[in-house]
């Protein structure tokens, strides 16, 4: 899975910045980055920026934020906190709350400040730690650097005396900087002796969470904790962009602005579900006001054109939606979808589902072998989806599901609560998001209109001819091969037998022309659909298919069977003599069917 967000860690003291965004590594094996380092003595909140995000992480750095610190009057160490030896001591014991109130406000506002040495600044390359560490002696110049405010939350007289105060302040401030140079205003050394930063940004104390808290949550496959990109910015305006604007803005081009932002100005640039698209910086060009991105967060891609329906049995009607789909391929450069649903709508909308002619799994693997699609999408028909209104209905799956560019539907497409949306309505709620909907016609044919209703009809009645019309290619059944009592080896017919989907349509029982389709090769051959009387019977209806002039040993493997032409119906035999005798005439009558037929006449007629 590709994660990408933000995580407010609340990192524990004992480990670096670096350490927490290893740990972060490992648990979600996702590139990750810190927005802003704390250093290992300090805890608290500590951004992290996942996959896309990590192209955020300068702004989340600049954003002001509050510490909280705990500063020893009385004792100095090289490193300005508690983590190194003390280099110099004094007693603190006439330092007074008041004394310390009196030089807070020169240490508030816009002041040059040294930092400490030992840092991960570098000089040259090096971290500054380490030239301390090697005994070279480093030199600082001060650096400009905003402290909002400065709060006095308790005082300890002492010897050593401590203070704890809150600091409101910018980026690049360093609060044990300002621990040693409050001590050298009141005369004294001083160090930081604890640090907790409770405040980046719009990340706050009190929701982060521990390295233990993500891993438990993680395992327990719960991933709340991995906030959009859009929460880090929330101090930025937003702008909502149509398709159009969201593929030129994922390659990086320029798009028009609306009016009500000046120049300068930086803007999230959002699609109409919320997802950020970039960040963007408002420019005055050729008298033109347009939007530039200045950070693009969404990887190119072509756009989505995709057809919705139930699509049971990918019949003729359907392949017109597919047909209209590759067209916007070949035009649009689009990525072709299939959104279907599963279960069948109508087993919530009704209380009873349709036999299906086509499975799931089988209508999935016939989409991508013949009608040029290229993903096919099941969503989950549920309550909510039932009983959606036809704004949350775009919102919900055509926008944040999707994010489609086009929608192709069938002519009696419906939607929302009660059927409440149709195909004129889809067109005109998709517009307002620059969505283009294209509405395919019915198709009619020799048994009246082509639709799944009529199908499931005429196979229940055995009209064979009119079912594979009508679908465009010849009725299949699939499923796995299972063992059986190897009857039909000693009479010289050996069958390959599978159970059908419990929830599969079904034409009556009998013997069937057929061809059997295994790893992508074709046979000839005969297929009975039934209970097998003359050997016993079966509780539940069965595919017994026997390929001509093959030894091909197949149990536990899948296979398909394609009927061709009902040849007779199934019939209880006196015994396996007189079974022999009639499979040999259905074969003779099944040959005769299938000899003159071309290889793929079984196949949809392919597209693409």
């Amino acid at each position: 899975m590709s994660y990408v967000g933000f995580i407010n860690l609340n990192k524990e003291t004992g480990i670096s910045s670096q350490h927490a965004v290893a740990a972060i590594k490992r648990l979600l094996h996702v590139k990750s980055g810190h927005c802003g380092t704390l250093d290992p003595l300090a805890e608290g909140v500590l951004p992290i920026c996942l996959g896309r995000a990590t192209r955020l992480s300068g702004l989340v750095m600049g954003r002001e934020k509050t510490y909280i610190g705990v500063i020893c009057f009385g004792a100095a160490t090289i490193s300005y906190d508690a983590g190194s030896e003390v280099t110099a001591e004094a007693d603190a014991a006439g330092l007074t709350k008041q004394a310390l109130l009196d030089v807070l406000p020169r240490f508030t506002g816009a002041i040059d400040q040294v930092p400490p040495a030992v840092s991960a600044l570098k000089k040259d390359g090096v971290p500054l730690y380490k030239r301390v560490r090697r005994g070279e002696r480093v030199e600082l110049k001060p650096r400009p650097v905003m402290i909002y405010s400065l709060r006095l939350l308790d005082f300890t007289p002492g010897a050593r005396a401590y203070a704890t105060i809150e600091v409101e302040c910018g980026q690049g401030a360093y609060i044990r900087s300002l621990a040693y140079h409050l001590g050298q205003a009141l005369g004294l050394p001083a160090h930081l002796a604890g640090l907790q930063r409770t405040k980046n940004g719009d990340f706050l104390l009190e929701n982060a969470v521990t390295i233990a808290q993500i891993q438990a949550m993680a395992e327990a496959g719960d991933f709340s904790f991995i906030r959009p990109m859009s929460e880090a910015l929330s101090f930025m305006p937003v702008v909502n962009v149509g398709m159009a604007d969201k593929t030129a803005i994922s390659h990086g081009r320029e798009i028009c602005c609306p009016p009500q932002f000046a120049a300068g100005s930086r803007l999230r640039v959002e699609d109409g579900a919320g997802n950020l698209l970039a960040i963007g910086e408002v420019i005055c060009r050729d008298g033109e006001w347009k939007i530039k991105t200045a950070k693009v967060l969404i990887d190119p891609q072509p756009p989505l054109a995709c057809a919705i329906g139930n699509f049971d049995g990918l019949h003729l009607g359907h392949q017109a939606l597919f047909r209209q789909l590759y067209r916007i391929k070949q035009a649009r450069s689009t990525l072709s979808a299939v959104l279907t649903f599963a279960p069948h709508p109508l087993s919530l909308i009704r209380g009873m589902p349709p036999r299906l002619i086509t499975g799931e799994s089988l209508k999935g693997e016939l989409l991508q072998e013949n009608f040029a699609v290229e993903r096919v999408i099941t969503l989950p028909f549920d309550r909510a989806l039932m009983n959606s209104t036809p704004e949350q209905f775009i919102e919900q799956v055509i926008i944040r599901q999707l994010q489609a560019s086009h929608i192709v539907v069938g002519y009696n497409f419906t939607f929302a609560a009660g059927g409440a949306g149709d195909a004129a309505l889809l067109r005109e709620l998709c517009a307002k998001y620059d969505i283009e909907v294209l509405v395919v016609d019915e198709v009619d044919g020799a048994y009246g209109l082509v639709s799944s209703t009529n199908i499931r009809e005429h196979l229940a009645e055995g009209d064979l001819a009119a079912v594979n019309e009508m679908l465009g290619y010849w009725f299949v059944m699939g499923g796995e091969v299972i063992v059986g009592n190897r009857i039909g080896r000693t009479i010289g017919f050996p069958t390959a037998n599978f159970l059908p989907a419990a929830d599969q349509a079904a034409p009556p029982t009998g013997v069937y022309a057929s061809r059997i389709e295994h790893q992508g090769k074709t046979y000839d051959g005969i297929a009975n659909f039934g209970f097998r009387p003359t050997v016993g019977g079966e509780a539940l209806p069965l595919v017994e298919a026997h390929i001509f002039d093959q030894e091909i040993e197949l149990y536990g493997e899948n296979i398909r069977v394609w009927f061709g032409q009902f040849i007779r119906p199934e019939k209880r035999f006196a015994d396996l003599i007189e079974l022999q005798r009639q499979i040999e005439q259905d074969s003779r009558l099944a040959r005769k069917f299938l000899r003159p037929l071309p290889a793929n006449k079984h196949l949809p007629k392919r597209i693409g």
